[in-house]
């Protein structure tokens, strides 16, 4: 009798051991098939993120600077670069004669807006810039602003403090640096208004239907010419 016993409370132990191990199957069977991916899947899709981000900010910051150090150049271009030197980086089928209009807020400037198409991850960007003559010089951009729908698998609050950083170490004299921060959208201004001549850069990132857009605002002031004070009247 004593063996029936042990023998049928062996075979109620092994069948309880069999139902919590089909159990804990199903179980880490429907926690895989929700979650759809394997554990470290989110680390991968940041690692893509974050490799697709650098691509878009080495591309942004490629191309022709600003010489002496003194503007802030995004894709090749930079406030104060001449006209002619700026329509070299646009094709000409992107840039018709109607495009460009005089301006209805500032006396002898011109307008003009193109689609265009730079760098060398071949970027859609549309840009509007204002051009003014400057004396003993050629036209030249006083104001560059540039729009690009990013790519999805780039992070746009990411690329803002990778170009801010770059900014910084574009120019010799920064006098400002206003940054803010958020989940999808970013805002940086930064200038130089204690040098010869005033330049600024703003950086905003913002979602549209889905999609995150950047705008980099790039533009300079005037020349600022020292004052002289008077000559003293000699004593006779």
């Amino acid at each position: 009798m004593n063996h029936g016993r042990s023998r049928s409370g062996s075979s109620r132990l092994r069948a309880t051991t069999q139902r919590w191990t089909l159990l804990l199957a199903v179980s880490a069977a429907g926690i895989w098939s929700c979650e759809g991916s394997t554990p470290d899947a989110g680390l991968h899709e940041s690692s893509l993120d974050a490799a697709a981000t650098n691509r878009e900010s080495r591309a942004s910051l490629s191309g022709d600077a600003a010489p002496g150090a003194q503007s802030y150049s995004y894709r090749g271009l930079y406030a104060g670069m001449s006209r002619a030197r700026l329509e070299t980086h646009v094709p000409r089928a992107a840039r018709p004669d109607t495009a460009c209009h005089p301006s209805t807020t500032a006396q002898d400037v011109i307008d003009c807006h193109y689609d265009a198409v730079l760098g060398s991850d071949s970027a859609a960007v549309a840009l509007d810039v204002s051009y003014a003559a400057e004396s003993g010089r050629d036209t030249v951009a006083r104001t560059i602003t540039a729009l690009r729908a990013l790519p999805i698998d780039v992070d746009g609050v990411r690329l803002s403090h990778l170009l801010a950083d770059a900014f910084e170490r574009q120019t010799s004299l920064l006098d400002r640096r206003d940054v803010t921060f958020g989940r999808n959208a970013a805002r940086v201004r930064m200038g130089t208004v204690n040098g010869a001549r005033q330049n600024f850069v703003d950086v905003t990132v913002e979602t549209r239907s889905g999609r995150e857009w950047l705008t980099v605002r790039l533009s300079r002031g005037a020349e600022v010419r020292p004052t002289r004070s008077p000559a003293r009247a000699s004593k006779p």
